[in-house]
């Protein structure tokens, strides 16, 4: 008899946290490189994601995984994902080191230009500041240095940013196709992101990737304190 309870209690949380990873997608996460290839425009949130719903739903999933103080606290984690589910991340870049000043520079640095595309730099830092109060605004800002390779085509590039929450647990993920970066150059790119209000304290961790032509080529990972 428990044992059905607990299959039928099992189904139900698969159930709602298929709920929220369609909040998820609605909000700019996990979507389609055709709706993500948009670089230069801001992308606003969907109004089809409410982070207090995404909260909820959350929530309800993760009572369902124990008894007593276990549905307690499986509540206060599902909330925590299910609002992160909800985030939208508008994304955008912009050139600010043209071809020749770059390419003077990799001569000078490593005497020729490359045969093939290389990515020369790629530094990241969270804007304003690595401290952020939840319920406000916040941008991951990069730095892209490429140097297109004297016997390759332009690449195709795309960045990735992933939040993990303090211990450890991934939050959300999202990719964006990077098509402002089509030459020798240095670029400036940005996620900007609200993040949701009442999530927890604490210290998480934002990693950006970058992928040329389907590889991963650079990351980087930034703390982010979060206070309330």
């Amino acid at each position: 008899m428990h044992d059905g309870i607990r299959g039928i209690s099992l189904l139900g949380a698969a159930c709602v946290l298929a709920l929220v990873s369609g909040c998820a997608q609605m909000g700019g996460l996990g979507m389609p490189a055709a709706d993500t290839a948009r670089t230069n425009a801001s992308e606003p949130a969907s109004p089809e994601c409410n982070p207090a719903v995404g909260g909820a739903i959350g929530a309800l999933a993760g009572s369902m995984f124990g008894k007593g103080k276990g549905h307690l606290a499986g509540a206060a984690i599902g909330a925590g994902i299910g609002a992160f589910a909800c985030v939208a991340y508008n994304y955008h870049a912009r050139k600010v080191r043209d071809a020749r000043s770059v390419e003077d520079q990799y001569r000078h640095d490593r005497g020729a230009l490359p045969a093939s595309n290389t990515i020369s730099a790629y530094q990241t830092a969270l804007l304003p500041g690595e401290t952020v109060r939840s319920g406000s605004k916040a941008a991951m800002q990069s730095r892209v240095t490429l140097v297109r390779g004297t016997h390759d085509v332009a690449p195709q590039l795309k960045e990735q940013l992933t939040l993990f929450a303090p211990d450890g647990r991934q939050l959300t993920t999202v990719t964006k196709d990077a098509t402002a970066i089509d030459g020798t150059g240095e670029y400036e790119t940005n996620f900007d992101f609200n993040l949701p209000k009442g999530i927890q304290d604490g210290r998480y961790t934002m990693r950006s990737a970058l992928y040329m032509d389907g590889q991963q080529v650079r990351t980087n990972e930034v703390p982010m304190l979060v206070v309330s």
